[in-house]
């Protein structure tokens, strides 16, 4: 399959699962210390793999919720990116699906359920949002605007509130606690840059291709953090998060 077959058949995916979002019943449960599972995320990452892996025979899913394994097609999904926000009524998640060939990210799509927007992008396929709801094509400031949830309750790393004072004194920022919606919208231009410490591959997967199918860069930093965007703030952001996680 092609980058843009892979792409239609993450989208429709995608589409077809958030139904899941309205019609199961929700039910919370601790998940580490931090962190929480819901059955809708359960549900939507069971459907998910069902249509991804039967869109395109032998290929496999690295999840967030029911483990991973590896093809030459391998998909990225994680059912609701923003879990904690769901289950509070919060409006800040979102289904995200990437697809790898032979390793190397090839499409993505990210879902904002909430605002009915699909954003999309592929090798050799331009970067598109997709709404139904109300859009404004980006501004412009003379502070740049970057979506970071660091620091991250229980984060191994030293240094991450002074990164945040000090990114205060020359940027926006935001915390928006959905990694691939951050990445989407700095994507969309909404955002000038995006940088997260403590992340996994199907947190970023499919951000990692909308930001580079939009003409902006995804840089990882050490071994669970990137820097992603476009413009000077993506240097400094990326030179301090690399003096923290070495």
């Amino acid at each position: 399959m092609t980058p843009g077959e892979l792409l239609s058949l993450a989208a429709k995916s995608c589409v077809d699962a958030a139904g899941l979002l309205r019609s199961t019943p929700l039910d919370v449960a601790p998940k580490g210390t931090f962190d929480q599972v819901s059955n809708v995320d359960l549900a939507v990452e069971e459907f998910l793999r069902a249509a991804l892996t039967a869109g395109a025979p032998g290929s496999a899913v690295v999840g967030e919720e029911l483990g991973a394994s590896t093809a030459r097609v391998t998909w990225y999904v994680d059912p609701i990116d923003g879990t904690r926000n769901f289950v509070r009524g919060l409006p800040l998640s979102c289904l995200s699906v990437a697809a790898a060939v032979e390793g190397e990210l090839v499409a993505g799509c990210v879902l904002d359920p909430f605002r009915d927007e699909l954003f999309t992008g592929a090798v050799d396929v331009p970067f598109e949002v997709r709404s139904t709801g109300l859009t404004i094509t980006p501004g412009t400031s003379p502070r740049p605007l970057v979506l970071t949830d660091i620091p991250l309750p229980g984060s191994p790393y030293r240094g991450e509130l002074e990164l945040l004072a000090s990114l205060l004194s020359v940027a926006d920022v935001r915390r928006v606690y959905s990694t691939a919606l951050s990445l989407a919208w700095v994507a969309a231009g909404r955002a000038d840059a995006a940088a997260n410490l403590g992340v996994h591959p199907w947190d970023v997967a499919a951000g990692a291709v909308l930001v580079r199918s939009a003409g902006g860069s995804f840089t990882e930093i050490g071994v669970d953090g990137f820097v992603a965007g476009r413009g000077e703030i993506v240097g400094w952001l990326r030179e301090r998060l690399e003096g923290i996680v070495s």
